[in-house]
């Protein structure tokens, strides 16, 4: 691998050279700051042939430069007269900023040029990345309608914008799944099957998509006429769908759809539907809309899960009459979308949400890590205000009476002056160093998720660590799951974590950042290390990482779902390790387990009490501490949990299903992935959330671990555990007080209310339709 050295700087461009003509970052020139995102690079040849590598440097959230190159193993060939297109990843850190191309041949840099964000109307100028707290939606195929909902439902905060972006060719799609790292979802349409065909041909874009949903993506289908080419066996999308196609039936009638879209009056006279619709059988997740008398003989729409992500397929065509044209089509997509309607919106401006904050949940995290470090004392900044102004008076007017009234000789000054210097430069490296200390700290956060049914692994590691000198790093990470348990093919994608908004350190914050960093830091092969990473004296720095693999049996669920929604069964902890406050969600509720021995099983029956999930997870007892003062449903209020790591883990962790927008006054959007709350909605899974007393995965400086003896760490697992159909509930029926989900208990009506949420048996998606 090249590295960014004198080599890249000093070298002269050729006059025979290839120029670098044009440069796109992201999708249709959108893309998301502090996310991986595709940049494509054309190069154009001159007299010669070249062979080599591309470099593209951009910014990191410091404002140190960052630099990434084209693969070793395939190497860019420029032809001339001819051109060449080279795709990669970029990470971009902030909106105005400096993107600078290499084509490296033959040892020396061959051509070269700089872009500038945000300055797309000058020359070398391209479009500034969104903000991280963007909602980014990718559409492929023709307009689906959402675009309308965007009209609707948007606020005029930048930070808070919804944006659509769309890719007119499949070969745009990536080949990586982290391509898609900045995009919310994936909205796919179909009535033109030609722009599918391409990947019978490259089939690593759909793998790439379907790894994307499997680590926490979420792709809606929309697929009607043209099922026959693209669900069938062999067809394009044939493995992006919950279900198997059977065959392509007619749908005559509009009740379905209106029913489900909420729709206050039929279609204009009545008129019957001719479409064709597809047909899924074996189909798993739940059935929103359906045709016919029973669910499954026409589903229509059906929310399903892929891995850890989220599946929506839609038998229908809205780009196409007459649903284009249908005026419940705006309804039916919000609900598709899982999107609040104008009403609800209405309703939580309201109830004071139009005052909520643009500022994201990962801020909050960043600054409770920096607060966490063992013999570092953060100093006030009042504190450093307060001694800068004593400085100044005594190198000024300090020094002017002391030897000009007290000494009567001003010539003194020429010692004084520099003597004060010293000293206060001396005291305040040494009060600088008793706050800090002069060893180096981690502070780690890692979740780990595992779907038990299929193996995954997903690792999602932030770690904040402190130096106290300046140094370089050559930072890896080794993956480690359940304290050294065996795992089948890890891999890893390393990178800095950004601050999303436009505060000090912000990726939006237009102030420019002093780097004292000139040469920066190089990415290696596949994004899994970082090599040279510089960090100041008493410095910090945000890494990151994530990682994926295969395990074996972990956790072992004999889980049923009751007649009254809640969980009958057992399951057995084989992981190895004892866990700690486990806690098991499945839908609105959770179940306390506390502490699981290894191979220790916990039997579901009467003595076992659930509690409303949001309840659970921000009660006195949830996090690190316990905490005396809660409101009156027994939360604990989101200001006493801003310091507390495991309380703002846990608060991203099921974001959506606490109302975490409503509860913490933030935003989930930078590292929205984490939040596994789509997956509580479905009625054959549930989530056991442990804590783990395993150090978790590991950082590695070349070939030393980076670490300390004081370093704090904080380990999740989430397993993802199969539910069978309805089975015997063991609570003794006639019990109503044992039974929280007694609908007839007034007493459990008034608790609930007072904790929130729907009663037991009530979902909260629309109910399935019949004809």
């Amino acid at each position: 691998m090249l590295t960014l050295g004198i080599p890249l700087a000093v070298s002269q461009t050729p006059t025979d050279a290839p120029t670098i003509a044009e440069m796109q970052i992201g999708f249709s020139g959108t893309y998301k700051l502090g996310c991986w995102t595709p940049i494509v690079i054309k190069l154009v040849g001159d007299t010669q042939s070249h062979t080599g590598q591309v470099a593209v440097t951009v910014p990191d959230t410091d404002g140190v430069p960052t630099t990434i190159f084209s693969p070793d193993d395939r190497p860019v060939g420029v032809d001339p007269g001819k051109s060449t297109f080279v795709r990669l990843f970029v990470r971009v850190g902030q909106a105005l900023s400096t993107v600078q191309v290499r084509f490296v041949a033959e040892g020396r840099v061959v051509a070269e040029r700089k872009f500038y964000t945000g300055s797309e109307n000058s020359s070398g100028g391209v479009s500034g990345g969104v903000a991280a707290t963007n909602r980014l939606l990718l559409e492929f195929g023709p307009a689906s309608g959402a675009r309308s909902l965007i009209r609707t439902t948007d606020r005029d905060d930048e930070l808070l914008a919804t944006k659509i972006v769309r890719v007119e060719e499949a070969a745009e799609l990536p080949l990586d799944w982290i391509g898609y790292e900045a995009i919310d979802t994936v909205l796919l349409t179909t009535s033109k099957p030609e722009l599918y065909r391409p990947l019978l041909q490259n089939p690593g874009r759909i793998a790439a998509l379907r790894r994307w949903v499997e680590l926490g993506g979420r792709l809606v289908v929309f697929c009607g006429a043209e099922a026959e080419e693209l669900l069938a066996t062999d067809g394009a999308l044939a493995e992006l769908i919950p279900g198997t196609f059977a065959e392509s039936v007619p749908l005559r009638q509009w009740q379905p759809l209106e029913t489900f879209s909420g729709a206050e009056r039929p279609k204009a006279g009545g008129s019957r539907l001719d479409l064709r619709v597809p047909k899924l059988v074996d189909v798993h997740g739940k059935i929103l809309a359906h045709a016919g008398s029973l669910a499954t003989t026409l589903p229509l729409v059906v929310r399903s899960r892929l891995g850890l992500g989220e599946l929506v397929f839609v038998g229908l065509d809205f780009d196409q009459p007459p649903l284009r044209d249908w005026k419940g089509r705006a309804s039916f997509l919000r609900k598709v979308l899982h999107w609040p309607d104008m009403e609800e919106n209405q309703q939580r401006a309201n109830q004071g949400l139009a005052s909520v904050g643009s500022e994201d949940m990962i801020g909050k995290v960043r600054n409770a890590l920096d607060h966490q470090f063992v013999g570092v004392q953060v100093v006030p900044f009042a504190l450093v205000a307060l001694l800068v102004v004593l400085y100044i008076l005594l190198i000024g007017p300090g020094d002017y009476f002391f030897v000009k009234k007290f000494l009567n000789r001003p010539e003194l000054t020429w010692i004084t002056f520099p003597l004060i210097v010293l000293g206060v430069s001396a005291a305040a490296y040494w009060y600088a160093n008793s706050k800090k200390g002069d060893q180096l700290r981690v502070n780690q956060i890692e979740v780990v998720d595992v779907d038990t049914t299929s193996g995954l692994v997903r690792g999602t590691v932030w770690s904040h660590f402190f130096t106290p000198r300046v140094d370089q790093y050559d930072l890896t990470l080794e993956p480690d799951f359940l304290g050294g348990a065996p795992i089948s093919d890890p891999s890893q994608q390393v990178a800095w974590l950004g601050l999303p908004g436009y505060s000090l350190g912000g990726m939006q914050s237009s102030a420019t950042q002093t780097v004292v960093f000139s040469h920066g830091y190089t990415f290696g092969s596949d994004r899994a290390s970082m090599q040279k990473v510089p960090v100041q004296v008493w410095s910090t720095k945000t890494i990151t990482a994530r990682w994926t693999a295969s395990a074996g049996e972990s956790i072992v669920a004999d889980l049923q779902r009751t007649s009254d929604e809640l969980l009958a069964g057992q399951i057995s902890n084989s992981t190895g390790i004892e866990m700690d406050d486990c806690l098991l969600l499945y839908g609105r509720w959770a179940y306390h387990l506390g502490r699981m021995a290894d191979q220790a099983t916990v039997k579901f029956d009467y003595s076992l009490q659930p509690r409303t999930v949001k309840t659970s997870l921000t009660s006195a007892t949830a996090g690190d501490t316990t905490e005396d003062n809660t409101a009156d449903d027994g939360t604990v209020p989101f200001r006493l949990a801003e310091s507390d790591i495991t309380r703002l883990v846990k608060t991203m962790m099921f974001f959506e299903a606490i109302n975490g927008r409503r509860y913490s006054g933030k935003l989930n959007r930078y590292q929205s992935f984490l939040d596994l709350s789509h997956l509580l909605e479905q009625e054959g899974v549930a989530i056991l959330l442990t804590k783990s007393p395993a150090t978790g995965s590991q950082w590695h400086n070349g070939e030393q671990p980076l670490r300390s003896d004081d370093d704090r760490r904080w380990t999740f697992y989430r397993f993802v555990l199969p539910v069978s159909a309805v089975g015997h509930d063991e609570r003794p029926a006639n019990n109503a007080n044992n039974n929280p989900a007694n609908n007839n208990n007034p007493a459990h009506k008034a608790a609930h209310a007072k904790a929130g949420g729907p009663m037991p048996g009530r979902s909260s998606w629309p109910t399935a339709l019949t004809l």
